[in-house]
């Protein structure tokens, strides 16, 4: 047996595995970064070497080996899939798409009263998101048989866990746990949900990608959240044309805050449900995914923003500008909490303006966030024997630190307060604006949007990575961003 450990890999061979997994899952290298695949491949390697590297000499078991034997074992493959894949979720996360669900459901039956409802997980990781689904239909008193509920993941991993539905305490991370003395039992320090409950969800292990939706009845109700921003735009396309042919007329997706913009540019209608993120497809169907107003010359932000369009353009070049100011802070005594003020000038006046574009929590779905700036919550992070909490003052220390340039120790205190703190949305954002000061901007981009996912209303979050979009050339998402910041600020000073 060798010894099982982490090797430097070039970067040739980096961007090797990379295309691989584009190729193969639709991941967008630039989403995860550089780093994070490394890690992943690196640690895939070592485990082969570990394993005997199929019997192979030692001096033979090269990453060149490795990489043949990736591509031609189809194993080895999800293997790596797997390890890329990390599923981040919990019972009842932000609970508005699942209270939408119920209402559009009961109207859905009453138009189909001999139709059973059709419901959707893609991807269901772990099984949470399908598991919720059924107790809030069950919770509204629609009887299992008017509803069926299908949940398709590519991690054979995370399906034998949703399959066992037995969860720890991190699966049970929202304020109201009534439903888990419902539909719950105990079993040790572990839960197990009742058959009335896992009984209702079919779980299948597909791609995508490569889903055969002909063999698909269509679904009135898809849950497709916070996995489309981790491909190219090319992908998104291609996913959407997918997500597109499984709907029923009339249907219904839900996605996830990041993914707004990608709905609207891809020709999706708002239901303009509050903090549901949910999406219709447009009379006449999305015609190739073409930009909303293409048609009549109408720009995205006339679609979106009305007459407000101009301001929002302004308050991204501010925004742009308040990052060239992290950019310098590196090499210069410019503060890094300065970020913070130039942007938070961009929102000082409410803009009042009537976007659309629906505000919610989006699927708990993440893909490889580095080691170090992504800890592994515990199984018993809610229960009584939680870790030691960080010192209440230790992220304004890290603040602190960042304010005087100090950027390596500000993210290393961060990340001990996130060891002990994993859903801290504040936490995020600082990483994110120590990598913004470094000019890591696809590093900062992950922290956004992380910080996105634990606090969708999280202003600072918003601004910062509509400037990062803006930057890219995402206009459109960066517009969007820019609006659903600008009501967050107005709401919080009503």
């Amino acid at each position: 047996m060798y010894e099982s450990r982490r090797e430097p890999l070039p970067h040739a061979q980096v961007a090797q595995f990379a295309a691989l997994l584009q190729r193969t899952i639709g991941l967008d290298p630039a989403s995860i970064g550089e780093k994070a695949i490394e890690r992943v491949v690196s640690e895939r390697f070592a485990a082969w070497r570990a394993a005997g590297a199929g019997g192979l000499d030692p001096s033979r078991a090269s990453i060149e080996a490795f990489w043949l034997v990736v591509n031609g074992v189809p194993e080895q493959l999800q293997a790596l899939i797997e390890a890329v894949v990390v599923p981040e979720t919990w019972f009842f996360r932000d609970a508005e798409a699942f209270n939408a669900l119920v209402r559009l459901a009961r109207v859905r039956l009453l138009d189909q009263p001999f139709k059973p409802v059709r419901i959707l997980s893609m991807p269901c990781s772990t099984g949470e998101e399908a598991y919720t689904i059924a107790m809030a239909m069950l919770e509204a008193g629609i009887a299992p048989e008017r509803f069926s509920i299908d949940a398709i993941d590519i991690s054979g991993r995370a399906l034998e866990i949703a399959g066992r539905a037995h969860y720890g305490g991190n699966a049970f991370r929202s304020r109201a746990l009534g439903f888990r003395e419902r539909f719950f039992a105990p079993v040790g320090d572990q839960w197990r949900l009742l058959p009335a409950v896992s009984e209702r969800v079919r779980f299948h292990q597909a791609n995508l990608l490569t889903l055969d939706t002909q063999t698909l009845e269509p679904f009135d109700f898809v849950f497709c959240r916070n996995v489309l921003i981790y491909f190219d735009r090319q992908t998104q396309h291609t996913a959407m044309r997918v997500l597109d042919s499984l709907l029923a007329p009339g249907g219904m997706l839900f996605v996830g805050p990041a993914e707004t913009g990608l709905m609207m540019r891809e020709g999706m209608a708002s239901a303009k449900l509050p903090l549901a993120f949910a999406f219709t497809r447009p009379e006449g169907g999305l015609a190739g995914g073409a930009l909303p107003g293409g048609a009549s010359g109408r720009g995205w932000g006339e679609y979106v923003l009305g007459d407000r369009s101009g301001a929002l353009f302004a308050a991204i070049a501010s925004a742009e500008r308040a990052m060239e100011l992290a950019t310098r802070a590196a090499t210069s005594k410019v503060p890094v909490a300065g970020l913070s003020r130039a942007v938070a000038t961009v929102f000082a006046q409410r803009s009042g303006s009537g976007a659309h574009a629906n505000d919610a929590p989006g699927r708990s779905f993440s893909i490889g966030l580095p080691a170090a700036t992504a800890p592994r919550a515990s199984s018993d992070m809610v229960m009584t024997n939680a870790k030691p909490a960080a010192k209440p003052d230790l992220l304004k220390q890290a603040h602190a630190l960042a304010d005087t340039g100090a950027l390596l120790e500000a993210a290393s205190v961060t990340r001990g307060y996130l060891e002990a703190h994993p859903t801290s949305a504040d936490a995020y954002y600082l990483l994110g604006v120590i990598a913004d000061a470094q000019g890591e901007q696809t590093e900062a981009r992950g922290f956004y949007k992380r910080a996105l996912y634990l606090d969708p209303e999280h202003g600072e979050a918003l601004t910062h990575l509509a400037a990062v979009l803006g930057l890219e050339g995402d206009r459109a998402g960066a517009q969007l961003l820019l609006a659903r910041a600008a009501r967050v600020s107005g709401g919080r000073h009503e």
